[in-house]
């Protein structure tokens, strides 16, 4: 079944954004609560964190986990799938690959959890983009339009509540666009969904950001929501020509041959990046060195907000 955009089949999917402006130009006014609200600093007590290319998925039944969230989307889009009944959330951070594959697996996850929920009339998926802003390249829009035609061939009735995306999600800072939202908290009792920057992002980050370097395309469900277990890998990723020189590099040529969008980069991302390299060149055959006997690196969330190796 095609999107449903307020009640009704959104029909043959825009082929661009002004086009998707022109035909449903209510999101960009739905959009001005997320983009006028303030960034809230969030606490990790409470918090899954789904990084670039990872998904999770998880409801309000969850005894650890009352929030999901998700930033550093430049050019990237965030998307929320929700169960109006179940109150299951899949969250998941697109980058430029994998996009009907995820958009799939977020379907199947946020039907998994809902299954034991009696219908009722007013029960619905319901979906919220995010991210993206008018870049010189186009890759924002290219993403827009490659998510909205995904979850459009999906098969059931998906109601877009919010496209907060690409040329929506714009500002200029002097000649220069950048995203107005760079990170989203949904808390799950609620449903509640607001503008975020998070205090900490969970376990083995350079290991999770190294995959995405130079490992594979495919988004990963990161956690076992029927263990409650936060779930990395197992998985491979290529080592990199002079990956000495590259874990040497000064910060300015990483922002400027690493990312897709330099100047909106946040001011941590040559450390984050650095640290995946770092990673790549420690440990260039993790399914050896990191993932011991092909297993997982799992993890518990304890009350205080730390995450405990569990296996």
């Amino acid at each position: 079944m095609p999107l449903m955009v307020e009640g009704k089949h959104m029909g043959v999917p825009p082929a661009s954004m002004g086009e998707f402006m022109e035909r449903f130009p209510h999101y960009k006014e739905n959009s001005q609560k997320y983009l006028e609200q303030k960034c809230r600093s969030i606490v990790p007590i409470g918090l899954l964190y789904v990084g670039q290319r990872e998904m999770a998925a998880t409801t309000p039944d969850d005894e650890m986990i009352q929030m999901m969230g998700t930033e550093d989307a430049t050019t990237c889009h965030m998307a929320i799938l929700r169960h109006t009944g179940s109150g299951a959330v899949c969250l998941c951070h697109f980058d430029s690959c994998g996009t009907e594959t995820g958009c799939k697996k977020m379907l199947g996850l946020v039907k998994e959890l809902s299954k034991d929920k009696l219908p009722g009339s007013e029960e619905r998926m319901e979906l919220h983009l995010f991210g993206g802003f008018r870049d010189d390249n186009g890759t924002s829009e290219s993403l827009s339009i490659k998510l909205l035609t995904a979850f459009n061939n999906l098969p059931e009735e998906i109601h877009l509540q919010t496209a907060c995306i690409t040329d929506i999600n714009n500002t200029k800072k002097g000649s220069t666009n950048f995203p107005v939202i760079y990170g989203i908290v949904i808390h799950l009792n609620s449903g509640e969904i607001q503008k975020a920057t998070f205090l900490d992002r969970g376990p083995d980050q350079p290991i999770r950001s190294a995959r995405h370097f130079t490992g594979s395309e495919a988004i990963i469900n990161i956690y076992d929501h029927k263990k409650g277990v936060l779930s990395i890998g197992p998985f491979n990723y290529s080592t990199m020509d002079e990956i000495d020189l590259l874990c040497r590099l000064p910060d300015q040529f990483i922002r400027e041959h690493l990312s897709t969008s330099p100047e909106q980069e946040p001011a941590h991302f040559e450390d984050a990046v650095r640290a995946a390299l770092v990673q790549i060149r420690d440990h260039p055959k993790p399914l050896q060195t990191v993932f011991k006997e092909g297993k997982p690196r799992q993890y518990k969330l304890e009350a205080n907000g730390a995450w405990t190796r569990c296996n």
